[in-house]
């Protein structure tokens, strides 16, 4: 008998970690790399811990991952969540990203089968992101931080193998080489203007995840050459905009992440982060005359509005409208930030860590 559509199906498989791992690999189960087994003992692991800190059962539904619209159920979770080599504690971030993606805003179907090199990064804030060890600061994406790596590399499996169908996701022109480690938080204790989730409305001592259709980071390497905070606006903005960045032919939502020092350049210079969101907003444009015709069919008609009956001196912004560019603080020593173009028709989701019962669920280090 088949399992209900909720339910996990158990596989029964012999022989070692080897052959195991080799048979999810023949069958489109991974990503390449080796597995842990989820095993039932595994997997029920996963969900207890679930059940005791949310409230959800093992066969909750927590949204429908596109293409194939698979049910995510905490269930499904878990055991990718095994798979990725993750602890039972990092689960409710899992969650919050597994719900964002579902959200239709996100549209994780454009992203999941389009030929552009996106991938969902996960930015998270709040006090969960020290209660298990988030990186946040240098090399925010390696070294020894396994809930870094092993969150973004689950949350990728739940996308193969409750949403994806073989042949018809992961068909990037050449793919994102940050996806394996692509869940990081924000340097909130660097950061002189309000955290990203405080800036979207939730209070500081709210853990939330927020979810970045996010194409591969540039670096805005400033090399120490801004001494104030106007001269390093004048690099971000002529770094940021380029022909073929996609934000700027429609209505994305552009995301900078900015290393602390230039951050406290920026603030110690009197700029608020909705004032430079402003300035790179007016700033940040590419000339019409710079761009060829062909490329113009794609522009979106309000911003081929902007051009002006044709007059090359006009251009065209990185955004519709300021508050659409997204800036968070992350990272060590030094000046290097990173510009992040982002998939046009898909929105950024903020997404609170919540128990069953909609009460936020607070994190204990």
């Amino acid at each position: 008998m088949n399992a209900p559509l909720t339910e996990a199906p158990i596989l029964e498989l012999e022989g070692s970690w080897e052959a195991i791992n080799t048979w999810f690999l023949d069958n489109d189960l991974t990503d390449g790399l080796p597995i842990v087994p989820p095993t039932e003992a595994r997997v029920a692991a996963m969900t207890a811990h679930v059940e005791r800190e949310l409230g959800f059962k093992p066969q909750d539904v927590l949204g429908t991952l596109a293409p194939k619209h698979g049910q995510a159920t905490v269930e499904k979770i878990a055991a990718n969540a095994v798979m990725a080599g993750c602890k039972p504690e990092y689960m409710p971030v899992l969650i919050a990203c597994v719900k964002g993606v579902a959200d239709p805003k996100f549209n994780l179907d454009a992203v999941q089968t389009s030929t552009h090199n996106t991938s969902p990064l996960p930015i998270v804030n709040g006090p969960v992101a020290k209660a298990i060890d988030l990186n946040h600061g240098y090399n925010h994406t390696g070294s020894r931080w396994r809930a870094t790596s092993t969150i973004g590399r689950a949350l990728q499996l739940c996308m193969i193998n409750i949403g994806g169908t073989p042949g018809s996701i992961n068909i990037h022109t050449q793919g994102h080489i940050a996806r394996f480690e692509h869940c990081v938080a924000e340097n909130e204790n660097e950061n002189p203007w309000q955290p990203l989730h405080v800036e979207r409305g939730y209070p500081a001592h709210t853990s939330t995840v927020t979810l970045i259709p996010a194409c591969p980071a540039a670096m805005i390497d400033d090399n120490g050459g801004s001494q104030t905070a106007q001269d390093l606006l004048r690099t971000l903005s002529t770094s940021i905009a380029y022909v073929g960045n996609r934000n700027t032919n429609g209505e994305g939502q552009p995301l900078l992440i900015l290393c602390p020092q230039h951050a406290r350049l920026l603030a110690n210079g009197g700029y608020s982060k909705a004032d430079v969101k402003r300035h790179l907003w007016e700033h940040a444009r590419i000339a019409f005359g710079s761009i060829p015709r062909g490329n113009l069919t794609s522009f979106s008609k309000k911003l081929l509005a902007l051009h002006d009956n044709g007059n090359p001196d006009s251009a065209v912004p990185i955004a519709e409208k300021p508050e659409d560019i997204v800036i968070v603080v992350m990272g060590g020593t030094g000046t290097h930030s990173l510009s992040v173009q982002t998939r046009l028709a898909s929105e950024n989701v903020t997404v609170p860590i919540l128990r069953k019962n909609g009460t936020p669920w607070m994190a204990s280090s």
